[in-house]
């Protein structure tokens, strides 16, 4: 990994990482930290980029399988970042903003693949379209 320019990783990116990994089982632990970390230093945040970026364990195909048939609970996961939220953020209203984004598909086996009303109402696209959907929650 190209580590040029961090000197150091700030204190609080260190606790909240500890304290999201505390809602995954202790054998998850290490290919969640991979993964985010990857993922953090990527421009796009996808699983692919975020492996070739940092020098992983595993065979790329070990987190694919973790993130497709781990046993972890992403909604345990989910619930943790709320509680980092309430903990850190010291304001009277907090607002979360929850967005689903629609990745065009072309094959059939790709995973979660299936066809989607296409809302975004883009000229150059059917009505339904084959994609994966993915929710965000900031």
């Amino acid at each position: 990994m190209d580590a040029k320019g961090y000197s150091r990783i700030p204190r609080e990116l260190c606790y909240w990482i500890t304290f999201l990994a505390e809602a995954l089982p202790l054998r998850s632990v290490g290919t969640f930290i991979e993964l985010l970390i990857g993922a953090m230093l990527t421009p796009a945040g996808f699983v692919t980029e975020a492996y070739l970026v940092v020098t992983m364990r595993n065979h790329w195909s070990s987190y694919y399988k973790w993130l497709q048939k781990g046993r972890w609970s992403w909604l345990g996961l989910s619930r943790q970042f709320v509680r980092l939220i309430l903990k850190v953020v010291k304001q009277e209203v907090i607002h979360l903003v929850i967005d689903d984004a629609l990745t065009l598909r072309a094959s059939k086996k790709a995973p979660g693949s299936q066809i989607h009303h296409q809302h975004g109402n883009k000229p150059n696209l059917a009505q339904y379209v084959r994609g994966q959907c993915w929710v965000s929650l900031a």
